[in-house]
């Protein structure tokens, strides 16, 4: 058993040379990658951007990203971009992943409202924010359609990226705010408020440009492809609208169906079957190869190529719409 330890220590201690081609194309959120590979593996992302580089062997069973000055500022820009989609989703638990621990968030700054609230404050100040919109007219409570962001602007200083933008809560209130990126963190916020809003709707996608609903639209795309590669089932449901459907091994003998319900388990059987059989580890799964998107109105549509290392690999088609997957189909190669 020391011996297959030290010859696994001896193999991912191994310098990857830099100068084997990029092959692997991946956008992810950087906490992510730095939560569950280290501060070191996090990887450029933008949504801007339809891929992002990273470095790998010629065999495709390890990943190396090679660090620059400027992805200090690009892994800011993505901790601010994935801030703003969960801000988006009303997902609270998502923002406070983000937020070091000595994070403060200033509300109504300079008003006789002001309040301050710490890192373990901000769920419950964000959920009883959530709440007092859904009584006055904001998108109801379980809506994954909570908020928009207009105006933004952006400015690295150092090592620190700041964001102010205008933020809309459709149908209860609209606001500015501030805050600040730094090591993939949160580490400070402050956001007022103008006044109620007579807009009349809780659709984002009624009051979104265009070129908002597909970025919407591609950053929940990014995300389902990450959590494919850490092989988190469990995050990849999150994602999926209620009447989801999985197509495995379309137009085949072995075609299956999985719904929403049904797709966490058909997920964690896969794995173990891929990792009985050389693929990669349990925890790290996948990696995507040649991705493609296409938006046609306010739905995208993304096809890509899959490597399970050791394996298998195939190809994906998923659509994207409304902050959610809609559907998706997978095959497998011979």
């Amino acid at each position: 058993m020391r011996n297959i330890s030290f010859c696994l220590l001896l193999v991912f201690s191994l310098r990857v040379s830099e100068a084997v081609p990029a092959r692997v194309w991946i956008q992810t959120p950087n906490f992510y990658i730095r939560k569950c590979f280290g501060a070191e593996a996090c990887k450029d992302f933008s949504l801007n951007r339809s891929a992002v580089k990273t470095y790998q062997t010629t065999k495709r069973e390890k990943l190396r990203v090679i660090e620059t000055p400027d992805n200090i500022i690009k892994r800011n820009e993505a901790t601010l971009e994935i801030c703003r989609l969960n801000w988006s989703l009303g997902d609270g638990a998502g923002i406070t992943k983000l937020l070091s621990k000595n994070f403060t968030f200033t509300w109504l700054p300079k008003t006789d409202m002001e309040e301050i609230v710490d890192r373990d404050g901000f769920k419950p100040f964000f959920d009883a924010f959530k709440a007092k919109g859904a009584e006055n007219g904001g998108p109801p409570l379980g809506s994954t359609e909570f908020m928009l962001f207009e105006n933004i602007i952006q400015r690295p200083i150092g090592d620190t990226t700041f964001e102010s933008a205008q933020w809309i809560v459709p149908g209860f209130a609209d606001g500015t705010y501030m805050h600040a990126a730094w090591q993939n963190h949160i580490i400070w916020a402050m956001g007022g408020m103008f006044s109620n809003q007579t807009t009349g709707t809780n659709n984002l996608n009624s009051l979104a440009p265009v070129s908002d609903i597909i970025k919407r639209n591609e950053a929940i795309l990014d995300v389902c492809r990450l959590n494919w590669s850490l092989g988190d089932g469990a995050g990849i449901t999150k994602l999926l609208v209620e009447n989801f459907t999985f197509t495995w091994l379309p137009g085949t003998d072995m075609e299956e169906i999985v719904d929403r319900d049904g797709f966490k388990p058909f997920f964690d059987a896969f794995k173990p079957k891929g990792a009985e059989n050389k693929g990669r580890s349990r925890d790290h799964l996948h990696v995507f190869e040649n991705i493609i998107q296409k938006s046609i109105g306010d739905t995208t549509f993304e096809t890509a190529q899959w490597i399970l290392p050791g394996f298998a690999d195939g190809t994906h088609m998923n659509a994207a719409r409304g902050n959610h997957i809609i559907w998706s189909m997978a095959g497998i190669s011979d």
